[in-house]
């Protein structure tokens, strides 16, 4: 071939879990919409939205799947933990009971992620424009014993949420680019320039996020 490898265009999975009420569809409404409602409306079984990364030039679709994690819900949940790319777990930073849950949470991934070389996951918690109930120290330890980063967001407000998502997109792709890949005639990778992928990024501003 010339030297040039032609590789199949990524695409990743990502879970949305967590309590009832922590935010969760609120965070991807406002990644990909950019859009804020202060009204809870429960998701019932589970929602996927599609979302497009550009990264370095790479156009990567990511399917953006909203789970409730309550335990009426657990018999749904469990499998996504194997199956999905990557696991964000959300918790409100004013409600203790959803912090309590999200234990439970990362027993169900540590075990059905780990057929998985590198599994992906990422503790956030939500709301961190109101009033905190949860010492935010207690849960940097708790996701440094769990081996997972932490993060505090506003989907109201609009802070770290397009950083937290494309974080694990980042993840992804570091962990993608560290096999061996999956190669045919798609795409030509012969000249793709600087492949490091900066943890910054722009302010959202459609379903389309560019990191340059």
């Amino acid at each position: 071939m010339d030297g040039k490898r032609k590789k199949k265009q990524r695409h990743f999975s990502i879970l949305v879990t967590g309590s009832s009420g922590c935010g969760k569809t609120s965070l991807i409404n406002r990644l990909i919409k950019d859009t804020f409602n202060k009204n809870h409306v429960s998701t019932q079984y589970m929602d996927s939205m599609q979302y497009v990364a550009q990264v370095n030039g790479e156009r990567i679709p990511v399917q953006i799947s909203d789970t409730d994690a309550d335990r009426n819900y657990e018999g749904y949940s469990i499998n996504y933990y194997a199956t999905m790319d990557a696991t964000i777990i959300i918790y409100d930073i004013s409600n203790q009971e959803s912090l309590e849950n999200v234990t439970e949470i990362c027993k169900r991934w540590q075990r059905f992620s780990s057929r998985k070389t590198k599994p992906v996951a990422i503790l956030v918690g939500n709301k961190s424009d109101i009033k905190r109930e949860i010492n935010k120290e207690d849960v940097e330890i708790f996701a440094e014993q769990k081996q997972i980063p932490h993060i505090e967001t506003s989907a109201k407000l609009n802070e770290n949420v397009t950083e937290m998502f494309m974080s694990i997109i980042k993840r992804l792709i570091e962990n993608d680019s560290d096999g061996t890949g999956d190669y045919d005639d798609d795409v030509d990778d012969s000249d793709d320039g600087d492949d490091t992928v900066p943890i910054t990024s722009k302010k959202n501003s459609s379903c389309s996020c560019v990191i340059s």
